[in-house]
């Protein structure tokens, strides 16, 4: 079937459109179609033809291939590959072409958040040579994110903004997608400086991108509502990375910062996020800022069961950031907290049926200036009678090793490993626990350096007061 290009009516698949074979359609826009198209002898290419022709779609249509022919030289620019333009718009249908490219969905299918962010700071790079040469984008959203030369790459010009253009959109008409504009291109788009916006709507597309969700949020980034990446991504390092979402949708486009700072940000948060070292100490530092917002002091104390377990539980929060050393020696990592059930005790969970039982008798935090590597916490647990359990002491008179059948009710601990209790199989509410009977126990960040001594596993600290193994900390963090 033969199509005149004067027609501007819809086309099927099969089509042909100036020579071109329309093999499928690969998009659909406001006042555009882009086909999968092929010709006798080439590469099938995108092909990009204008709808509802007037005057103002028309001159938009040729921007965006001036862009194109401008941007030629800019890597992560999907490439003009052919044009057509007739001079009079009842002269036919004006059209370009592209590369196949692969869609931003098919792209994010699979992809982890360090992976996503690095090839965002690509695509920033992008939109920081636009921004160079005063050109804004105004148009940024997943949508026309593609996939090509093994880099994420900006499409779609129809809404370029050139310094010194003349003004197309009208007063009152906004620019951009809804979910990534920003609230100065809805309200005055033809006024508005478009190089805060564009900042603004890649934050919002990396949000998208990382979520996985298909649209975005209204207003400004919130990292302490539902929106929060981390509620997505709970084992993803995102506090650095929160920051800068909240200040590139600020409201206020003389508030959110460049682009060029937006990358650097960018790869300072991609830094930190694959050396497990500086994440680490970095959340140890965000934790202790987190519990002391007006300044870390040199001591701080608590008694309270509920305090205690309040700050515990902060420690455990962030996976892998603490490590624990026992009073008998060697360590291992708390991943909650909670109150047992005898009277007074808390549990200390290590895994998740696994659990370390004590009652507390008060938490203390050290500090030593500003390097947080060294502050560490102590806790001390009251003493306790054993729990009646026979032969469940160890030699040292410090502990025991049992079997929780319920919450309070124990039993040897080869009950745990025959998986049975009075003649009958365990329950799903039994776990094997260590009950403390006394002694103290400190917390590091996994990354400081006493933890990284294999040398002090050996419960140093218990055999110390707690102003002695101060000193003996304090000592030792002027010689490193």
């Amino acid at each position: 079937m033969s199509i005149s290009k004067k027609q501007s009516g819809k086309y099927s698949a099969g089509d042909s459109f100036d020579g071109w074979v329309l093999e499928k359609s690969l998009g659909v826009g406001g006042n555009g179609d882009v086909w999968r198209a092929s010709k006798l002898d080439q590469q099938p290419v995108a092909l990009k033809m204008l709808r509802n022709i007037n005057l103002e779609t028309y001159e938009r249509f040729k921007n965006e291939i001036a862009s194109l022919e401008e941007l030629g030289c800019v890597m992560g620019v999907i490439p003009l590959l052919e044009k057509f333009i007739p001079n009079d718009m009842a002269a036919g249908t004006p059209w370009f072409t592209m590369p196949i490219a692969t869609t931003f969905a098919e792209y994010i299918s699979g992809k982890k958040s360090e992976k996503i962010v690095e090839d965002f700071i690509s695509l920033a790079k992008v939109v920081e040579a636009l921004h160079k040469k005063g050109i804004s984008h105004r148009d940024i959203k997943p949508a026309n994110f593609l996939f090509y030369n093994d880099r994420l790459c900006l499409s779609d010009f129809g809404l370029v903004k050139y310094p010194k253009q003349a003004v197309l959109t009208k007063q009152k008409r906004d620019v951009g997608a809804k979910f990534t504009m920003a609230p100065e291109m809805r309200r005055k788009a033809h006024a508005s400086d478009g190089l805060p916006a564009d900042v603004y709507s890649l934050a919002k597309s990396l949000w998208i991108a990382l979520t996985g969700e298909e649209l975005g949020f209204d207003g400004q980034y919130n990292p302490a509502s539902t929106i929060a990446i981390s509620n997505y991504l709970p084992e993803t390092y995102t506090t650095t990375l929160d920051r800068l979402l909240v200040e590139c949708t600020e409201t206020d486009p003389l508030l959110r910062p460049k682009i060029s700072t937006v990358i650097a940000r960018l790869e300072e948060w991609l830094g930190v996020a694959r050396d497990f070292h500086t994440r680490n100490l970095a959340e140890w530092t965000e934790l202790t800022q987190k519990l002391f917002p007006l300044g870390a002091p040199t001591r701080s104390t608590w008694l309270q069961i509920d305090s205690i377990c309040s700050v515990l539980a902060e420690i455990s929060k962030v996976k892998a950031l603490n490590h624990m050393f026992y009073p008998t020696g060697g360590g291992n990592t708390i991943i909650g907290v909670s109150r047992a059930g005898e009277e007074g005790m808390i549990a200390l969970h290590i895994d998740e049926k696994i659990a370390e039982i004590l009652k507390p008798a008060k938490l203390t935090y050290e500090s030593f200036g500003e390097d947080t590597s060294w502050s560490y916490f102590r806790l001390e647990a009251a003493p306790v009678e054993p729990s009646g359990v026979e032969n469940a002491v160890d030699y040292k008179g410090i502990s025991e090793g049992l079997t929780e059948i319920v919450s309070g009710v124990y039993a040897p601990y080869f009950c745990w490993s025959n998986n049975e209790f009075d003649g009958e199989p365990l329950p799903d509410s039994a776990r094997p626990i260590c009950r403390f009977l006394k002694g103290s126990f400190v917390f590091f960040s996994t990354r400081s350096v006493y933890n990284r001594d294999s040398g002090t596993y050996d419960a140093r600290h218990d055999k110390m007061t707690e102003e002695e193994f101060r000193s003996y900390i304090e000592r030792n963090s002027r010689l490193r």
